[in-house]
């Protein structure tokens, strides 16, 4: 199926091998930071977080994020939001608010990691239409974890109206997304849910999963794309 093809496709952008030599990246990146760059600003923060072509420094790494986030790059306000909620502990401290902010930013922009942690901000506040909203931008992009948490709006009607048809097609989906497959123990779900269902609901259930197909933004790809991502930006400046 063709979202199986997409996870695959995701899982083989991490295994290809950087063709570039990572320290000749690295400073040449550093460069076009230095000169106010937004995206090879957020590229910078990334390799000081991850260790790509320098140590792993995670105040170098916030700066250049901060830089990156501050100018409204995407990606760099995602990581600047992923700091300021927790995973720079070290660095900076915890502010919620200042995390919603810039991912807020990335959210809008298209970035599927910002929508779920968006998306889960508004739920443990209880605020349900905008986790729904966020959550479905989210799933609708095929990150697993918003289609498994809109099963679980749908079975629970926590939020939404409740609806067999879509808690069971969600979390079908999120388990094929994750793994590819219906495991023994996702298809003992899938059938306790079904017992409780009618012919006519089943059948819409199985007619959303056999319909649906991710649509992953140009964001997103980019993102996950990694080290690729950022010996493309390079090229594309030298252009």
């Amino acid at each position: 199926m063709k979202f199986v093809t997409l996870v695959f496709f995701f899982f083989l952008i991490f295994l290809m091998p950087a063709s570039a030599n990572e320290s000749d990246l690295f400073n040449a990146m550093l460069i076009l930071a230095n000169k106010g760059d937004p995206e090879a600003q957020y590229h910078m923060g990334m390799m000081y977080n991850n260790g790509i072509g320098t140590k792993k420094d995670p105040k170098q790494a916030f700066e250049w994020f901060k830089k990156s986030g501050s100018s409204n790059d995407p990606l760099g306000a995602y990581k600047l939001g992923c700091y300021y909620d927790g995973q720079g502990e070290a660095v900076v401290k915890t502010d919620s608010k200042e995390a919603l902010n810039y991912k807020l930013i990335s959210a809008k922009a298209g970035y599927m990691l910002a929508q779920h942690d968006v998306a889960n901000h508004y739920g443990k506040q209880g605020n349900w239409e905008e986790a729904i909203k966020w959550w479905k931008m989210a799933g609708n992009q095929g990150f697993p974890k918003a289609l498994y948490n809109l099963s679980k709006v749908y079975y629970e009607g926590k939020g939404a109206v409740k609806d067999l048809s879509l808690a069971y097609a969600y979390f079908k989906l999120s388990k094929l997304a994750s793994e590819s497959k219906i495991n023994n123990n996702a298809q003992a779900m899938l059938n306790e849910v079904a017992a409780k269902m009618s012919n006519s609901e089943l059948n819409k259930a199985e007619m959303i999963v056999s319909k649906w197909t991710p649509k992953p933004t140009a964001l997103t790809i980019k993102a996950m794309s990694g080290f690729k991502a950022a010996e493309e930006y390079l090229q594309q400046t030298k252009q």
